[in-house]
């Protein structure tokens, strides 16, 4: 009977992106996605502007671009509370607080 080799160990390579977060990939809480923030967390965001299925806003800790979806009629200007949920086309995407079975969007 012939004798078996071990298998050979398979090295994969990544790269992880740069974020709009400003993070390398090795920083921060969001399970190495380069993200200080984690999955959930609460963010205050200023609402901008209504683009296509949502709103532009702007992440309050470090001025930066996010997007929230929505159908909900916001004003531009109106400070909201959004969870984070990740980094998408280079842009934080946040969602609608969830509390329990209801989810809508509360103001500063």
């Amino acid at each position: 009977m012939p004798r078996r080799r071990p298998p050979k160990a398979i090295i994969i390579e990544y790269k992880q992106l740069r974020t709009a977060a400003g993070g390398s990939g090795a920083s921060g809480g969001g399970g190495g996605s380069g993200s200080p923030w984690r999955p959930g967390e609460n963010l205050i965001c200023r609402v901008m502007n209504s683009e296509p299925g949502g709103y532009a806003v702007v992440v309050k800790s470090g001025d930066l671009a996010g997007f929230l979806p929505t159908q909900a009629m916001l004003r531009p200007g109106t400070e909201i509370v959004a969870q984070y949920v990740c980094i998408h086309n280079n842009r934080i995407l946040v969602s609608v607080r969830f509390s329990g079975a209801n989810s809508s969007i509360h103001t500063v």
